[in-house]
């Protein structure tokens, strides 16, 4: 594994979550133990969205930076860790649980220690 598969693979599941969050907003919020309003799906598309364009970029991160790359991996280690402690933090007070809380806490996790472990010098 290389830090240009490790952007890859992150870039296929953010654009995984962000399509998920666009067009299917109550299957992907009701998994996550939410009651979807709405409001909540208007919400969603536009944190679906989010998602997918930075799914594009990290898909794109190792072809347009080469050797650089290794500062964007620390990057998105650092957003790694930060959201890895906000799922944390909901699940741990019951603002969300279920699959999608749980699914996406390992996930992030595991993307963030390795954009830091393959993004150190």
């Amino acid at each position: 594994m290389n830090l240009r598969t490790i952007f890859k693979v992150q870039g296929i599941i953010l654009a995984i979550n962000g399509l998920a969050g666009i067009f299917a907003g109550t299957a992907f919020f009701s998994a996550a133990g939410w009651e979807v309003t709405a409001d909540m799906l208007t919400l969603g598309q536009i944190f679906g969205l989010t998602l997918l364009i930075i799914g594009i970029w990290a898909w794109r991160i190792p072809d347009t930076l080469g050797d650089s790359a290794k500062s964007m991996g620390m990057l998105y280690a650092l957003g790694g860790a930060l959201w890895t402690l906000m799922i944390i933090y909901h699940v741990a007070t019951g603002a969300a649980g279920g699959p999608t809380a749980y699914v996406n806490l390992v996930i992030t996790a595991v993307f963030a220690v390795l954009f830091y472990m393959y993004s150190k010098d």
